[in-house]
């Protein structure tokens, strides 16, 4: 009976099921998605007492705040503050070689630690001792997977390993003494190392550091009292720095300072993913009740019929329950495969991490609400035994619902073209993000940067390689260092300061950018001799070796030597300077705490902001100056149609270079997608929805109007006897609906255009938001309207009259 059922309504039953098959499998992958980003760092036992704090500085006109702190006036907190239980802080070793027996690779998840970590965190250990593990210098654990990659077995207690920090010439050695379990995926960062301190009391490096506080204590109270302290000792005419104390269950989803651990999540990724599935769902749903309710129609006098011989309300509902749970339960096992084969299907990386129980619960949520769908209309509408009584038919009683779906997936559409534009507005604003040819090889090692003249020489004379240069940061980091400086005509009474950026003198001929005044080209420079000269000249001014020989032999090295500098648009502005030619010429100097290493110059050349960070934040202030001894992001533009060749010369100079350094490379276009993957992913997911909330829109569309339009078969016969053309009825057929359409399109433009713009606010830069993408977006829409309906009413009006006058 059920199967025969199904057979005869088969074009229903096959559009509901494909409807309800893509909402259920949107579900799952949401809600999975959604319970991760939620659970982070909930599965230490102490999470919601554990704190990290940060400090945001503000010097002069610039501020910063980087989620770790420097110095170890941390550690003077739990004997100030008895709310403190513990303090846990992790030093990083950057860009780290580790070496165990003959293997060295690089890891940035090295961390030296306190003996407190284990007390604060509950991380777990295969082996080991949480107590004893970090009590005593050169002492480390590692991962099981480290462990089992290098080697070959978690019985390591005992064994040594080699750690070179990245700007570091020397190695230190640890011994292994405990093993730890893999960090959870929902931690928001993840050691493959840590090792312990060597003297905690004078450790006072950057760290990430975290208070535990006892239970029920108040974070915010906390960061209250300490900076009310702060702020009374401080001396007169200072500004202290803002004190931050963040939940650790906050940090991952709304925590985007400079220098995280990793890179986080956002909570507005979160929204507009629950946003996508929701108006997925939504159509799926209206869909399902629109069909639901159409064959309800169609079987109006069967059910009347059947009450006549004695059926219940109750008895009618039976039977459609049923139904409605076999559809639903087809659906949600072709939604479970589709999860399943999500990653292959679709080429998302994104993995769908879900227990049974929670996918039954969702399954049993799924089958209620569509079981409930199916029987509102039994209770809903009179069902009286008059057989001659129907309710009016035709698609008029679906116009809101129609409009709401339609209104859905023009703010889908939109809001994935706005994605797009933003995109695209952001690898058009960065310099080589859309060029393939530019490799960077980032975070190198103190003594490779210091073989870096003699690395550039070799690999050019490869033909493969094009141009090298260097940069103190890799594109899309962040420039933090900012000193106070001093220039010919700028009132100092602010105290403002500068941010530094050190770069190769072939820069910005590397990257094809312009000076605005001035030039670019810093001519010849020092060389890294020349640096290390100049920082040796200090270190011996600093222990008042003035009048030994070396000093003196150094002096005449390096005095003399005028440095040259570069302004961008940005510190023009800070400086009160318009016009960019006014600042050529005049004297600079930075007050650095090497002075040899940064001597006095002028400004010889002032550029637009270039955007070599991300846009995020807005561009600092910058004095552009060639230095080589700090910049540890290697650029090489290779040619394009050599790129093997290229690769492999880079490699071969390198290896012969630098022997003790595994070679590591990335394309420039890596670098910058790394910076905006949530936004890439955002992107995707949109994209997917609104293709998505567009065929069952269509889908739903094609039913309504193929019901409709089968209830206009006689109107049509009409018009055709009385001479109506084939046009003036699909005139009139499809203008129904595209009017229908055009008000979806009206009330979603504004609702698209809010929603878009708040999320553009996370950016500095930001592309406009154009009429032209709300015009396309209705157009696509327009377009599925007309090729939806268009099809089933030529089929109508091209029907002989004769047999429409018949049709009942």
């Amino acid at each position: 009976m059920l199967i025969r059922r199904f057979l005869q309504n088969r074009k229903w039953i096959a559009i509901n099921t494909i409807g309800l098959s893509i909402a259920f499998a949107v579900t799952i992958i949401v809600y999975s998605f959604v319970r991760q980003e939620l659970s982070y760092d909930c599965f230490h036992s102490k999470s919601e007492d554990i704190y990290r704090i940060t400090l945001e500085s503000n010097t002069g006109l610039t501020s910063w705040h980087p989620a770790r702190v420097s110095g170890n006036w941390t550690m003077q907190l739990p004997e100030d503050y008895p709310e403190i239980v513990d303090i846990a802080r992790l030093f990083p070793f950057r860009k780290a070689i580790i070496t165990i027996g003959n293997k060295k690779f690089y890891s940035h998840k090295a961390y030296q630690t306190d003996s407190s970590f284990f007390k604060v965190f509950d991380f777990d250990l295969l082996s080991g001792s949480k107590e004893t593990v970090f009590a005593y210098p050169h002492q480390a654990a590692i991962t099981k997977s480290l462990a089992l990659k290098y080697f070959g077995s978690v019985d390591v207690i005992g064994k040594e390993i080699e750690v070179l920090h990245q700007r570091e010439s020397q190695s230190k050695a640890y011994t292994i003494k405990a093993v730890m379990e893999d960090f959870p995926a929902n931690s928001h960062f993840h050691a493959d190392l840590l090792c312990s301190i060597e003297d905690p009391k004078k450790q006072n490096e950057w760290a990430y550091t975290y208070l535990l506080l006892e239970p029920g204590a108040s974070g915010k109270n906390l960061q209250t009292n300490i900076q009310s302290k702060w702020d009374r000792n401080a001396r007169e005419g200072t500004t202290t720095p803002t004190i931050h104390i963040q939940a650790l269950r906050d940090i991952h989803l709304y925590s985007h300072k400079t220098r995280e651990m990793e890179q986080n999540g956002n909570i507005t990724t979160v929204f507009l993913l629950l946003g996508g599935a929701l108006i997925v769902l939504l159509i799926a749903i209206l869909n399902y009740s629109n069909l639901n309710y159409v064959q309800f129609l169609t079987e109006l006098k069967n059910l009347k019929i059947r009450m006549i011989n004695g059926a219940s309300r109750f008895d009618l509902s039976q039977r459609t329950i049923a139904e409605a749970f076999t559809q639903a339960l087809i659906a949600i096992v072709i939604g479970t495969i589709l999860v399943w084969d999500f990653e292959f299907l679709t080429g998302f990386s994104f993995p769908v991490q879900l227990k049974t129980f929670d996918v039954l619960i969702l399954a049993s949520a799924f089958l209620l609400l569509i079981g409930t769908i199916a029987i509102v209309p039994l209770f809903t509408k009179k069902l009286s035994k008059t057989l001659s009584a129907t309710p009016a038919r035709g698609a008029k009683k679906f116009v809101v619902s129609l409009v709401f779906q339609f209104m859905l997936s023009i703010v889908a559409i939109t809001s994935t073209l706005v994605l797009q534009k933003q995109i695209d507005f952001i690898n058009n604003h960065h310099p080589g993000a859309q060029d393939s040819c530019y490799v960077i090889m980032p975070k190198n090692t103190w003594e490779a940067v210091q073989q870096y003249e003699t690395f550039k020489e070799k690999i050019l004379s490869h033909p493969s390689i094009l141009e090298v240069s260097s940069a103190l940061e890799e594109p899309g980091g962040d420039i933090l260092d900012n000193f106070r400086f001093e220039m010919e005509g700028v009132d100092d009474t602010d105290k403002p300061t500068i941010n530094i950026f050190t770069c190769d003198s072939n820069f910005f001929s590397f990257f094809n950018i312009e000076a605005l005044a001035g030039t670019v080209n810093f001519g010849e420079t020092p060389s890294i001799q020349w640096e290390n000269n100049a920082m040796y000249l200090n270190s011996l001014r600093r222990q008042k070796a003035t009048d030994s020989k070396k000093y003196k032999e150094l002096e005449a090295k390096v005095t003399g030597y005028r440095e040259k500098y570069l302004l961008n648009r940005s510190a023009l502005k800070l400086l009160g300077i318009p016009n960019p030619k006014d600042a050529i010429g005049k004297r600079f100097r930075l007050n650095f705490n090497q002075p040899e290493l940064f001597p006095e110059g002028e400004i010889i050349g002032v550029v637009d902001d270039f955007h070599y960070t991300n846009l995020f934040r807005e561009e600092k202030p910058l004095a552009i100056v060639s230095k080589k001894m700090f910049n540890s992001n290697f650029l090489v533009r290779i040619d394009k149609k050599q790129k093997s060749e290229a690769l492999a010369a880079i490699k071969k100079e390198w290896d012969k270079i630098n022997p003790n350094y595994p070679f590591q490379y990335e394309f420039i276009t890596d670098s910058y997608q790394k910076v905006y993957a949530n936004e890439y992913n955002e992107m995707k997911a949109l994209s997917l929805f609104a293709v998505l909330s567009v065929i069952l829109s269509a889908l739903g569309m094609y039913a309504l109007a193929s019901y409709s339009i089968q209830h206009k078969i006689k109107e049509i016969g009409i018009r055709k006897a009385n001479g109506g053309s084939i046009g003036d009825i699909l005139l009139m057929l499809n203008g129904e609906f595209l009017k229908w359409v055009g008000i979806a399109f009206v009330i979603a433009c504004p609702i698209a255009w809010s929603l878009m713009n708040n999320w553009l606010n996370n950016f500095a830069y930001r592309t406009p938001i154009g009429w032209e993408l709300f015009l396309f977006s209705g157009a696509i829409a327009t377009g599925i309207a007309i090729l939806t309906v268009s099809w089933q009413t030529w089929k109508a009006a091209n029907q002989d009259p004769v047999e429409a006058l018949k049709y009942e």
